[in-house]
């Protein structure tokens, strides 16, 4: 199944589905438990298991993960909204591969803004996403890469918001800034 299931999916999702996912996912080896101010440690490893029994042992080496792949596509989703938020990835490269860093290095310069903090010390101010999209153009209200790295693959883009009216505005200076990362750095 891709990784972002479908919405027609859900249907063929019963309970032995349901049950073999989580005996495949759910093991000692693969499941972290971790909690943020506990007071009493044995108070919270009771809780714990209380509430999610013992996980016993299962042979790992059994369970092998098929590789994922990209399949792509588009996906609309209508709401009252008058905004409209645009975000277009594309496939990049595991998180072992040697160009992972210019991944980062691309998100750095796209970097985040948005309407109610554009800038500051320490915010980013001359990233991108600042300088040649929110002070360039009044109809965005917000924009920001996107980079995840996985596995066996991973996903660079960049998501924008506005005002509706302005769709197709919007899709454009995206796509003029996603363009300029293949331009020459200047210092």
């Amino acid at each position: 199944m891709p990784r972002l299931g479908l919405e027609n999916n859900v249907t063929n999702i019963d309970a032995r589905v349901m049950q073999q996912f989580m005996m495949d996912s759910i093991t000692p080896k693969k499941t972290l438990i971790v909690a943020s101010g506990i007071k009493s440690h044995r108070e919270y490893v009771d809780l714990v298991r209380e509430r999610l029994g013992e996980l016993h042992g299962v042979p790992e080496h059994q369970y092998g993960r098929e590789k994922s792949e990209y399949i792509g596509g588009e996906y609309r989703t209508w709401t009252e909204s008058p905004q409209t938020n645009i975000s277009l990835a594309f496939e990049s490269v595991p998180w072992k591969n040697n160009d992972v860093p210019a991944f980062y290095i691309m998100q750095t310069l796209i970097g985040q803004a948005t309407a109610f903090s554009s800038g500051g010390p320490g915010k980013g101010m001359y990233c991108r996403a600042i300088t040649n999209l929110m002070q360039q153009y009044d109809f965005v209200e917000s924009a920001s890469c996107i980079n995840s790295h996985f596995t066996d693959s991973g996903l660079f883009g960049m998501t924008i918001e506005g005002p509706g009216s302005h769709s197709a505005e919007l899709m454009q200076v995206m796509l003029q800034e996603l363009h300029k990362l293949r331009e020459p750095i200047p210092d």
